[in-house]
């Protein structure tokens, strides 16, 4: 059997899974709220970076960008009187001044004129060219690696008169630009780089990384990755949480002004979720502490309410065993506990006070004596066993008044009875012999219906043989129907070939005509086919002779199958008149067979009722004779009941 829980198990059982899954819901809003908050805050802060980083690399290269742009505009390298040397040292003097790697002039085909020796013969190869080309308008070169030095080429056009005549290319250290990307720090490995709008990585903090100048749709493709690389080239600026190589990254993005490139800022999801995640864990963990320190104060309070209850629990239990008499134990709580105890004690008083009642009021009952008063001491509810006992006292006194003077009636009956019970033996005893002759008379109509009952049954099976025969003739009667409408569908059939037949010779008499026309309109050359012609023409009459000879034999076949039909049919619904009609002479044989033997059961009904009737009889006339000793018998004990009465002490009643 499984044990109950106590009241103080309850108590804690209820409080701590009411206190646990506060706890477990808290702790999921506040992990799921927490992570929401982070990755929001981080996208939008990771955003703000991004733009401000550009901003930077931007101011930067316009930096570089002024530098050249006002290098170009010096009239010595524009004058055309000056010879190469001159402006060559003019380009020494400005080199050390700027701290270029290099700086050189090139001619429209992309051809070095003068400058520096580390700068390259020729730059026809170079994106810069190319844009300077179409645009003739200030260029920013991709950042690349030449004699041991991360560069970055700007180049700018020499015009006279509003017209380029050349390219004047600068090459800086790429340490500018990476001072930039060095001072972008998110996370312990966040990450930071620019990508052209091909999507290659071009500048990247990690000089190691831009020597294998990778592209960002090769790294992360995905298709969902792709999209975003693509809002990146086409100069978009956002945040998303990207999957980049099986993790989780926070990235941002924004377009460089001036160039066609994009910064792009990512951090690892995992830097920013481990503290997070610690958080979490001792959150939980305080949280397993107090409701520790809840399990053990809950405790305290349940023992303190169960040992209140325990008095009371105890003495009811003693009490639903029966046990009245000992005292109850007060509680001194001050609560709902002590108003329960002082309860008890109160009811378990009144309790014992009324079965002390009872057993004085049912002992005068036990001896006879019902003229004693119900104590008037039950109140409330208990107030019903006061009533109860008062109803059941005067019940008693009527009683034993009307048995009183009943016992004085059945002594004058008695003798009645007897008178009675002479007549009754008489009378049983002509009852008797006019039941016998009954009796005989029913088992003559007996055997009159059983002759019948045997006609009918005899009737009933002729009937059955000629139904016998007749469904047999009926039979033979469907299956020639069915073979005469065989016969006549055929007949159909052969009547449509003998019409397609004469059809078929008909054209062909039309055809020999045709053919004989034309072969006399052929002359002698058509002589032998008009021959063939006029044959077949003969061979079509003879055919239509035959059909005409074969539908007179087929009409008067149908004619003669029509009738043969009609005739079947005919003879088919007088079978099944003559069936009907014999269906109807064996129903009215079972009908009577029926009667017949319903006719015999009832007899027999009637027969066996009549015996029990004359054995009834002949039982009352037993009895009567029997009555007579009863009656002078219960004369006897009404006297005896009378004196019993006597003894008994009751109210007068009103």
């Amino acid at each position: 059997m499984k044990k109950k829980k106590t009241m103080k198990q309850k108590i804690v059982f209820y409080v701590m899974s009411v206190s646990i899954s506060l706890g477990i819901l808290l702790t999921i809003t506040m992990i799921v709220n927490s992570f929401v908050s982070t990755s929001s805050i981080l996208s939008d802060n990771l955003q703000t970076m991004a733009k401000t980083s550009s901003q930077n690399i931007s101011s930067n290269l316009h930096l570089l960008t002024d530098r050249m742009a006002n290098l170009a505009l010096e009239s010595e390298l524009l004058e055309d009187s000056l010879n190469t040397g001159k402006k060559q040292e003019i380009l020494d003097e400005r080199k050390t001044r700027i701290e270029f790697v290099w700086l050189a002039v090139y001619d429209l085909e992309g051809q070095k004129l003068y400058g520096d020796d580390l700068a390259p013969d020729s730059i026809t190869d170079k994106k810069y060219y190319t844009y300077l080309t179409n645009t003739s308008n200030i260029s920013i070169g991709e950042p690349y690696y030449s004699d041991n030095v991360w560069q970055l080429s700007v180049g700018a056009p020499l015009s006279r008169e509003g017209e380029c005549f050349a390219y004047l290319i600068g090459s800086y250290k790429y340490d500018l630009l990476n001072d930039v990307l060095s001072n972008i720090n998110i996370g312990i490995n966040g990450s930071a780089y620019i990508i052209n709008e091909e999507g290659t990585i071009i500048a990247d903090k990690d000089l190691t990384n831009m020597e294998k100048h990778p592209n960002v749709y090769e790294l992360y493709g995905s298709k969902k990755n792709n999209a975003i690389f693509d809002a990146m080239i086409h100069f978009q600026t956002g945040s998303e949480i990207m999957n980049l190589q099986h993790k989780k990254h926070y990235v941002a993005y924004s377009p460089v002004a001036g160039t066609n490139w994009a910064l792009i800022i990512d951090a690892p999801r995992s830097d920013f979720m481990k503290s997070l995640v610690i958080s979490v864990i001792l959150c939980i963990l305080l949280a397993s502490a107090l409701l520790v320190a809840a399990r053990f104060f809950t405790a305290l309070a349940a023992e303190k309410i169960s040992d209140s209850l325990s008095l009371s629990t105890k003495r009811l239990t003693a009490l639903a065993e029966g046990n009245l008499k000992d005292e109850v134990i007060l509680a001194q709580t001050e609560d709902e506990a002590e108003i329960l105890t002082n309860a008890l004690s109160k009811t378990i008083n009144n309790i014992d006070s009324y079965i002390d009642n009872l057993k004085t009021s049912l002992g005068y009952l036990s001896e006879g004596d019902y003229s004693q008063d119900i104590p008037n001491t039950f109140i409330g509810d208990f107030a019903a066993i006061k009533e109860a006992l008062t109803s059941i006292t005067e019940s008693l006194n009527h009683t034993m008044h009307q048995i009183n003077d009943a016992s004085a009636a059945v002594n004058q009956n008695s003798s009645e009875v007897s008178g009675y019970a002479k007549r009754l033996y008489d009378g049983s005893v002509e009852q008797s012999s006019a039941l016998d002759r009954l009796d005989k008379s029913i088992h003559i109509i007996t055997q009159k219906i059983r002759l019948i009952n045997e006609s009918a049954t005899q009737v009933k099976l002729y009937t059955s043989g000629a139904e016998d025969r007749i469904s047999q003739g009926k039979q033979q009667m469907d299956s020639m129907l069915g073979t005469m409408n065989n016969i006549y569908s055929n007949m159909q059939e052969i009547i449509k070939i003998s019409q397609l037949i004469d059809d078929i010779s008909s054209q062909t008499s039309l055809l020999a005509l045709n053919a004989s026309i034309e072969a006399a309109r052929a002359g002698e050359s058509g002589r032998g086919f008009a021959i063939v012609a006029q044959q077949i023409g003969v061979l079509a009459d003879q055919t239509a002779d035959a059909l005409k000879q074969t539908g007179d034999i087929i009409l008067q076949a149908n004619l003669s199958i029509d009738e043969g039909l009609a005739t079947a049919k005919a003879t088919a619904e007088s079978f099944q008149e003559i069936n009907k009609t014999t269906d109807e002479f064996k129903g009215i044989s079972s009908q009577i067979e029926q009667i017949a033997t319903e006719q015999q059961n009832t007899v027999g009904l009637v027969s066996k009722e009549i015996r029990t009737v004359l054995d009834i009889a002949h039982t009352n006339q037993q009895l009567a004779a029997e009555a007579d000793k009863t009656a002078a018998h219960s004369l006897l004990q009404s006297q005896e009941l009378e004196q019993v009465v006597a003894s008994v002490k009751l109210k007068e009643e009103l």
